[in-house]
């Protein structure tokens, strides 16, 4: 399928949710839509990539490495009780002093594991360009990185900064701490509108409606789950692919019900 105008996609953050958004890129690849742009936020972010070089299999052999069998009751990892990002916002500044100094899942072994499976040379090589969301604690400032703002060398350490939620350790990069984008743009539609796109779609991880609003002049294709998911940190391997084929499936019924708008 062709399109006379740019299609940007947007992949919503949500930890082990994001099986789902592996479906839906196997159900674009299918339908033969051919887009311009992905970005996204926290696991969104780490989906993008499968999207820029539009590897289904790949990632999805990512997907069963992956473990999402967190252990967060560990006492030592002081900071995994706080998820709740309006909590954080709230004293953004007293939680910085505590997670700082807190103890969390390492984070070593994941960014070794992005390694293995994310070729940076051939994401800054895609004709699609790639971008993702994070927050700079150090800063205080939400960043929307495009593929060309991120440091060469640096794209593993951004993916990971996009998905910092303070159950890991604290990692710098460059001298400065993130934390998992979604605290301030779970969905970052805004990244797409900013770069001029009027065609969207966006594949979200949460079956409550989503406020669109702020978009009303761009035309958005929302692929969303009709039943829940699973838990941000935890989803054995027949839940993964339960969700991957949950996936497939409704983006395949929605997108062939709007190729229309697409084109």
């Amino acid at each position: 399928m062709t399109s006379t105008k740019r299609i940007g996609i947007a992949l919503e953050g949500g930890g082990a949710k994001g099986a789902y958004q592996l479906g839906a890129l196997k159900a674009i690849k299918e339908l033969d839509i051919k887009y311009d742009c992905v970005v996204g936020t926290s696991i969104g972010a780490l989906n993008a990539a499968a999207y820029v070089l539009e590897e289904y299999e790949k990632y999805s052999n990512l997907w069963k490495d992956m473990n999402f069998s967190f252990d967060i009751s560990n006492e030592k990892s002081s900071m995994v009780k706080i998820l709740d990002f309006e909590e954080i916002k709230n004293d953004i500044n007293e939680f910085e002093k505590q997670y700082l100094v807190s103890k969390g899942i390492e984070t070593d072994e994941i960014i070794q594991l992005y390694k293995k499976h994310i070729d940076e040379g051939e994401i800054r090589k895609s004709k699609i360009n790639f971008g993702l969301s994070t927050y700079c604690l150090t800063d205080k400032k939400l960043l929307n990185l495009f593929i060309d703002e991120i440091p060469k060398g640096m794209l593993h350490e951004y993916i990971f900064a996009s998905c910092c939620l303070p159950v890991f350790s604290p990692r710098e990069i460059n001298g400065k701490y993130y934390l998992d984008g979604s605290i301030y743009n779970r969905l970052p539609i805004n990244m797409l509108v900013d770069k001029g796109y009027k065609k969207i779609i966006t594949v979200r991880l949460r079956r409550e409606s989503y406020d669109f609003s702020l978009y009303n002049e761009v035309n958005i294709i929302d692929i969303a789950p009709d039943k829940f998911l699973s838990n941000t940190l935890k989803a054995n391997s027949e839940r993964i692919k339960w969700m991957i084929d949950k996936g497939y499936e409704d983006a395949y019924r929605i997108l062939n019900e709007n190729l229309s708008c697409l084109i």
